[in-house]
């Protein structure tokens, strides 16, 4: 008999959100089995995103995961700017329910939601704020 895992369903959408970033040029690594901070990294040119994946199984434990992976991410700031020239973003992507992925970028030490996409429309994605405005918020 056959059982869905969370690893199984963690790992498609993983893949999900790999082969959007392949499809847009860039080169993607996907941190199988690292148990680590991030999920996947995309590299296009001097950029690098790194991208953790998670999928809750309802709105109320959204926050509890934003806190945690801000957490950990804030700790490593200083690796990041030790990159010089190369531009680093950090992403989290949650998938909540079963038809949208909200998008989470650090900005200033905070995990802020700038938009999300529709599931069965991955690349149509629906911005919160621009991206620009944000980088420019001191919170």
């Amino acid at each position: 008999m056959w059982f869905v895992t969370n690893y199984i369903k963690g790992r498609a959408f993983e893949y999900k959100i790999k082969d959007f970033f392949e499809r847009n040029n860039y080169l993607v690594f996907r941190m199988a089995g690292s148990h680590g901070v991030f999920d996947l990294i995309a590299i296009k040119g001097n950029e690098i995103k790194l991208i953790q994946a998670k999928e809750v199984s309802n709105k109320s434990a959204v926050n509890h995961i934003v806190n945690e992976v801000q957490n950990e991410l804030v700790n490593l700031k200083d690796y990041f700017n030790a990159l010089g020239d190369i531009v680093v973003f950090v992403y989290l992507y949650l998938k909540v329910d079963r038809d949208k992925i909200y998008v989470y970028r650090l900005f200033n030490d905070k995990l802020r939601e700038i938009g999300y996409y529709d599931l069965n429309a991955f690349d149509n994605y629906k911005p919160i704020e621009s991206e620009n405005k944000l980088e420019n918020v001191v919170l």
